[in-house]
């Protein structure tokens, strides 16, 4: 997901490093950045590259993607990365949660 820096600066959701400003969507991304930022520096150095080269790097295929586990926590801990992604995916997965379950 692209956050533009200007909006997260204002909602107080950058973290600034020796290499550059980061921006998130939410607290809960900033947090998990902030936990293990080596996870995700890369993946953002990759990107970059793939950018200034006019190269479109992104992970969603054609079709909808299997409904696993990991998409599921995906979702409770990112809905609007998740979003972003794969938006056919969170649309099932918000008609799931909002059917009601149970007798």
């Amino acid at each position: 997901m692209v956050v533009r820096l200007v909006d997260a600066r204002d909602q107080g959701l950058t973290i600034e490093r020796p290499e550059r400003e980061y921006a998130f969507c939410s607290h809960a991304c900033l947090v998990k950045f902030a936990k293990s930022p080596q996870s995700y520096v890369a993946k953002v150095d990759t990107w970059l590259v793939a950018d200034a080269r006019g190269e479109h790097v992104h992970a969603a295929t054609d079709g909808i993607p299997v409904i696993d586990e990991g998409m599921r926590e995906w979702y409770k801990s990112c809905r609007c990365c998740l979003s972003d992604a794969h938006p056919e995916v969170v649309k099932m997965l918000d008609a799931e949660k909002a059917t009601p379950t149970g007798p």
